[in-house]
């Protein structure tokens, strides 16, 4: 009997689609707007997946602005579940207390990815035009 598990490498990135936390933030938008009444938690669910696209494409560009929207996305990500965990509390009537745990612990473990994502991204720092990334030394 083998018991080694195979090892599978996660596929390139090509777009933003091929991303986890766009994948997963585009989930929990289309949830929380389907189910949730109340424009301002919606309207901010939903702008979570753009703002990582976003990011993901200014990062070819402009790697500072694209760490600060990763942050800008993190940030939401916190507001988001503070609104969710409201709106629950105030305002609910017909949505099960289950739905909005399971969203507010997609959100919490969907922004630590998303940390782990911009750490990653400032590993890499642009050279001349046209020459590609090099590793950034790490400091402590």
């Amino acid at each position: 009997m083998n018991y080694q598990k195979s090892y599978y490498p996660k596929r390139p990135v090509k777009s933003f689609q091929d991303l986890e936390v766009y994948q997963k933030l585009l989930a929990v938008s289309v949830a929380i707007a389907k189910r949730v009444k109340s424009e301002k938690v919606t309207a901010m669910a939903l702008d979570l997946p753009v703002k990582v696209a976003a990011a993901h494409s200014l990062r070819f560009g402009d790697q500072t602005r694209a760490i600060e929207a990763l942050e800008d996305v993190m940030l939401n990500c916190n507001l988001l579940v503070v609104y969710l965990e409201q709106y629950r509390d105030i305002e609910n009537k017909e949505v099960e207390p289950e739905f909005f745990e399971e969203q507010i612990k997609n959100l919490l473990s969907t922004r630590m990815k998303i940390l782990h994502l911009q750490m990653s991204w400032k590993k890499f720092t642009p050279l001349e035009a046209g020459r590609g990334t090099r590793p950034r030394p790490l400091t402590g």
